[in-house]
């Protein structure tokens, strides 16, 4: 069985990990700054959120006589095996391979035939979030797979697979029987829960209260059969609606997503505002029109989420063929330095007609740890953490510091700087590196089995990060 990189996990600095093969986290010892639940203070920085790179075209479009509609969409996955690179794609029933994650192939199966052809059909139905369960012990069920029912039958079924290609339901009845088109799907390593997050409601018209309209909500689960009570979790806000003007227009989220990066859980939503509802529509025409972004949720644990206060977009329409941005991949990959992840893209709004509306899958790229940045100006900015336990291991931070620099000082438990590891033993950061490391004099690990706090000084620069690897 070949192991795959699954983008899943939570740990805590100084703590240890759920372990599990082929189960955890992406960057698990990082802290990010998408939140203050890590910062004690800070003072003269500003967060801010750092939209995507987009490649000029699409990486995958609909060029095969049964993806009709001229529509491909990523209700699916991505997953890298990490023996040979290779990247595959499950986007909505279908199956695609690629060497480095840009040009694609759809590889005729054995699983289903169109007009005598070969296809890359593989799941039985609906869009399909598939993840590898390194935790599982049965080889033939490695792959599993949370696929949505038509909205007039509603809920999700489950299937398992050896392969990811040859799928096997579970039972022969829905395993969750609420829920409405989208859903998305993780392992957690440090609950070792499985995790799906769902619409609770089909849309409606003219909704006469919230629970009318698309929202977020998790389900979580012990085997993949049983599954808790459905609880909604992201609901649109006074902010969401400020623009509204008419009674049919609202904020609704199209689909709702979570992963785990560090120490945090994020989700790239797509924030859809209605700005009109058709009263006649074309074929594969939605009634339903209006722009489309990705904005950033965030969890300490990835049950309960909040919104970011900055509602710029993490994953902003572009120019072309993504004019709105319809959904998202259950979870991105770290390429390198980057992180990926891929994306439904239109080049229209919503409910336009086919044609021109043209539906493709794009890829957005980030900086590693790039999505949220601590901006600081000339005047100095200041951070400090909240007490954790130190485990040793070399510090690394995560800045743009081009045009500025950088100290970082260690703190006891109550905020005085240990002997040692003061601004003047340490020769201040500069560049702009994913990994800088920092020194203090013939130092260059953390105190090991303490409580530290971390304090970070700088001017003119972004910090996105800081991370203590473990085993170093």
């Amino acid at each position: 069985m070949k192991r795959l990189a699954v983008v899943l996990g939570l740990v805590v600095l100084g703590g240890t990990a759920a372990s599990g093969a082929d189960l955890r986290a992406l960057r698990p010892d990082t802290e990010l700054f998408v939140d203050d639940v890590r910062i004690a203070r800070r003072t003269d920085v500003v967060r801010k959120i750092v939209p995507a790179r987009r490649l000029a075209r699409p990486v995958l479009e609909p060029d095969r006589p049964w993806e009709r509609g001229a529509a491909v969409r990523i209700y699916g996955s991505v997953l890298r095996d990490e023996a040979t690179g290779e990247f595959r794609m499950w986007y909505s029933r279908q199956y695609a391979t690629s060497p480095d994650g840009i040009r694609w192939t759809k590889p005729g199966l054995d699983v289903e035939e169109f007009a005598g052809q070969r296809t890359n059909f593989v799941l039985p139905q609906g869009g399909g979030a598939v993840i590898f369960d390194g935790l599982e012990p049965d080889p033939a069920k490695r792959y599993k797979a949370f696929c949505n029912e038509p909205i007039q039958v509603g809920g999700f079924s489950g299937y398992h697979s050896a392969d990811g290609i040859h799928w096997v339901r579970y039972g022969t009845d829905r395993i969750l029987k609420v829920g409405s088109e989208l859903g998305h799907l993780m392992r957690d390593p440090a609950t070792r829960k499985y995790v799906a997050y769902v619409r609770p409601y089909p849309p409606k018209h003219h909704p006469k209260d919230i629970r009318e309209r698309r929202l977020g909500a998790v389900v979580t689960s012990d085997d993949f059969v049983h599954w808790s009570e459905l609880r909604v979790v992201l609901v649109p806000d006074a902010l969401d609606d400020a623009w509204v003007e008419r009674p049919e227009q609202r904020t609704e989220f199209y689909a709702m997503n979570g992963f785990a990066y560090g120490h945090s859980y994020l989700g790239v939503v797509p924030v859809f505002r209605i700005t009109a509802i058709h009263t006649t529509n074309a074929p594969g025409q939605s009634r339903y029109d209006g722009p489309m972004e990705g904005q950033l949720i965030t969890s300490r644990d990835g049950l309960s989420w909040r919104r970011m206060d900055e509602r710029e977009p993490v994953l902003p329409g572009g120019p072309d063929f993504d004019r709105s941005i319809m959904n998202v991949a259950i979870a991105p990959l770290v390429v390198g330095d980057e992180v990926w992840h891929y994306y439904t893209g239109i080049n229209a709004t919503h409910g336009a007609p086919i044609p021109p509306k043209r539906i493709t899958i794009g890829l957005a790229r980030w900086r590693l740890d790039g999505w949220v940045a601590l901006e600081a100006g000339p005047t100095e900015g200041v951070v400090e953490t909240v007490a954790v336990n130190a485990s040793g291991g070399r510090l690394e931070i995560n800045a743009d510091l081009t045009r500025g620099r950088m100290v970082v000082e260690v703190l006891d438990r109550d905020g005085k700087v240990r002997p040692g590891f003061a601004a003047a033993d340490q020769v201040a950061l500069q560049g702009d590196h994913v990994r800088h490391p920092v020194r203090w004099g013939a130092r260059d690990t953390l105190p090991v089995g303490e409580e530290i706090r971390l304090r970070f000084r700088w001017r003119q620069g972004r910090l996105f990060s800081y991370t203590v690897p473990r085993g170093r």
